[in-house]
């Protein structure tokens, strides 16, 4: 990246959201992501400019309203990036062409958002569908063959790591 004095945009996607929020875990894996959470967001979080969606707003409303109540509150300030026909096309192509199972459309809207709105990460738990390592190379290709460049998808224990 060249030297520039705007901060990296950082999609806040909806697993995001959930481990601040939540109780902390008694399983060992979830609360060590909750911690590390934590850490991105109260630490780091202001070296990046944070946006989220129309999407993530969607989703964090589900649930118990009392936690849908805290889940929107965080994410409250944060920059909200428009819906187009272009993050349609491309969550569409990212389902037709098996990137993303069919499924899990939300989760190719999201890698569409951030894909589309030119964001640098993509800040995700969901190891199943968007950071799914044996997925992300399809991820990124089905991105530049519609002439896109692919968010950096990634975990906030790696965003803590980033050297700006």
């Amino acid at each position: 990246m060249l030297f520039t004095d705007k901060k990296p945009k950082v999609y806040i996607e909806t697993t995001i959201v959930s481990y601040l929020a939540a109780r902390l875990s008694r399983n060992a894996t979830i609360a060590d992501r909750q911690q590390t959470t934590q850490q991105f967001w109260h630490e780091h979080a202001d070296r990046f400019e944070l946006v989220i969606s129309p999407t993530v707003i969607s989703e964090v409303r589900r649930g118990n309203p009392e936690a849908a109540q805290r889940r929107l509150n965080l994410i409250s300030g944060i920059t909200r990036l428009p819906m187009s026909d272009a993050i349609l096309d491309l969550t569409q192509n990212l389902l037709d062409t098996g990137a993303i199972p069919r499924n899990a459309e939300t989760d190719a809207t999201h890698i569409a958002i951030a894909a589309v709105h030119n964001v640098e990460y993509l800040a995700t738990w969901n190891y199943k569908h968007i950071t799914n390592v044996h997925k992300r190379h399809h991820i990124e290709q089905v991105c530049r063959d519609n002439d896109l460049r692919p968010a950096i998808i990634c975990t906030p224990a790696a965003l803590i790591e980033v050297n700006l």
